[in-house]
């Protein structure tokens, strides 16, 4: 008799623990979705997020490359300058000497 009460105490126990189970899974359940549906949008938000990243990425790697390749023609500029610089002074030199506007270097007086 004792046992009989006992297993229906323990069943008690389990039918109410089950009972509450389910309860609190229902009610979680709207909870789990809404969680759910968060975590998608979060997910698609991340998603759109790293792609503008990457995509600011490429514009600043390739602003770089555009800056570097600025720089090396910076310097060739210069250095082709200052190349014409030099033979375009050494062109007037070389016309005023023609020209007869230009004295040698040798005086007139050292000659005689």
């Amino acid at each position: 008799m004792i046992w009989i009460n006992l297993a229906i105490i323990v069943l008690a126990l389990l039918g109410l623990g089950l009972y509450g189970f389910l309860l609190y899974k229902k009610k979680m359940a709207g909870d789990v979705r809404r969680v759910k549906r968060l975590t998608e949008r979060f997910q698609i938000r991340i998603n759109v997020i790293q792609q503008l990243v990457d995509d600011i990425k490429r514009h600043i790697d390739t602003v770089n490359k555009s800056v570097s390749e600025m720089k090396r023609l910076s310097v060739k500029v210069k250095d082709e300058s200052l190349e014409l610089k030099d033979a375009s002074i050494g062109l007037t030199k070389e016309i005023k000497r023609t020209a007869g506007i230009e004295s040698s270097t040798v005086s007139t007086e050292t000659k005689m």
